[in-house]
């Protein structure tokens, strides 16, 4: 059986890369990439996660989570990202009209799957505390939080 896996990330293109890894992992089920403010803004985080996603464009898409417009950006890594976060690449992106967020994906995945998602953090971990801190009952039921 493959690792249910849920990227929560700050897509860079050190993210980039390993959302593109995760994805061609055949061990791996992606089953939501979920976006945070870090690297770059909250906005531009969202972008980037469904741009790499229909750029990687992997036989089963994963959920999307957008970051929220109200988090506070505590850093700002565009002078080693570039303006996008991304280098510059500038993929072109349909706007998705009914984007979830990040914390209703997070939480719906993990309840889905009691005990068998494991989060893999690479940005801040804004989604993660705001999601325990609203359902502090929901932490028991993650299978693993690996930050990296």
């Amino acid at each position: 059986m493959n690792r249910k896996v849920l990227l929560d990330m700050d897509p860079g293109f050190d993210d980039a890369l390993a959302l593109a890894l995760a994805l061609a992992a055949p061990e791996v089920d992606v089953v939501a990439v979920t976006a945070t403010g870090g690297n770059i803004s909250p906005q531009q985080a969202s972008r980037n996660v469904q741009a790499l996603v229909e750029f990687l464009d992997p036989p089963l898409r994963p959920r999307m989570g957008r970051a929220s417009d109200e988090q506070i950006l505590r850093s700002d890594a565009r002078h080693l990202h570039g303006p996008d976060g991304l280098s510059g690449a500038n993929f072109d992106v349909a706007e998705l009209v009914n984007q979830h967020t990040s914390l209703k994906v997070l939480s719906e995945e993990i309840r889905r799957a009691p005990h068998e998602v494991t989060i893999l953090a690479t940005g801040p971990l804004t989604n993660i505390a705001n999601l325990i801190r609203s359902d502090p009952d929901i932490a028991t039921l993650i299978g693993h939080l690996i930050i990296a």
